[in-house]
């Protein structure tokens, strides 16, 4: 295998383990990305401690924590999906956290801050993640304490929705949860949280505004 092939699998690897590596974007700073997914729930019942990054979730259930928010409380979105079924459930996702009040997504046909869409996992039918959002953020700039971000790109893994069979409104619940991850917040130790790290039933709740209003401050 050439050295150019390795380095590819190297990085390919390193995102989907929801690990950070940096990408120069000028002389003085650097571009990190996170990968931040969301586990399959098999029932209705969560399971298990919740994890985020390698690591237990911390923080109150009634706070949901952030480790990014964006600049300004307007950003902008594009739905990248071709598909109409999962045009709609990111739209009603969008709607969702545009109640909150608290941000103000506006789609955009041009670049956009936020990028939505759906895939199958690169893992395979196997995979137990029904979600991922990989957001990139400046290393030298920093908000109330967070990190500023640069972009983010979230998907709901098409294959493992359909694997498990959830619902157009179980898909729209990992939407919000990615959704979630694409405005800066982390996972939330509380199990009625959309930002648990395991979600199919839950939708934004109050925790999770609190989160994006203390991070937005």
């Amino acid at each position: 295998m050439n050295n150019r092939l390795m380095g590819t699998l190297l990085t390919f690897v390193a995102v989907v383990a929801g690990l950070s590596f940096a990408t120069p974007s000028h002389a003085s700073a650097k571009v990190v990305t996170d990968a931040d997914a969301t586990e399959a729930v098999k029932t209705a019942t969560s399971f298990g401690t919740a994890k985020a990054d390698g690591g237990a979730a911390t923080g109150k259930a009634s706070l949901t924590p952030a480790a990014k928010r964006w600049q300004s409380k307007t950003i902008t979105y594009k739905i990248a999906s071709g598909s109409s079924y999962y045009k709609s459930v990111w739209k009603s996702a969008v709607k969702v956290w545009n109640r909150s009040g608290v941000v103000k997504l506006v789609a955009t046909s041009g670049k956009a801050n936020i990028t939505l869409s759906n895939s199958n996992s690169p893992m395979g039918n196997n995979d137990s993640t029904v979600g991922i959002t990989y957001s990139s953020y400046y290393n030298n700039k920093s908000l109330n304490g967070l990190a500023v971000m640069a972009s983010a790109k979230s998907y709901v893994f098409t294959n493992v929705a359909n694997r498990y069979h959830y619902s157009k409104g179980e898909r729209t619940n990992v939407a919000e949860h990615e959704l979630g991850h694409a405005l800066g917040l982390e996972h939330n130790v509380g199990k009625h949280s959309v930002m648990y790290y395991a979600t199919r039933d839950q939708s934004v709740s109050k925790p999770d505004v609190n989160g994006l209003v203390h991070s937005y401050r």
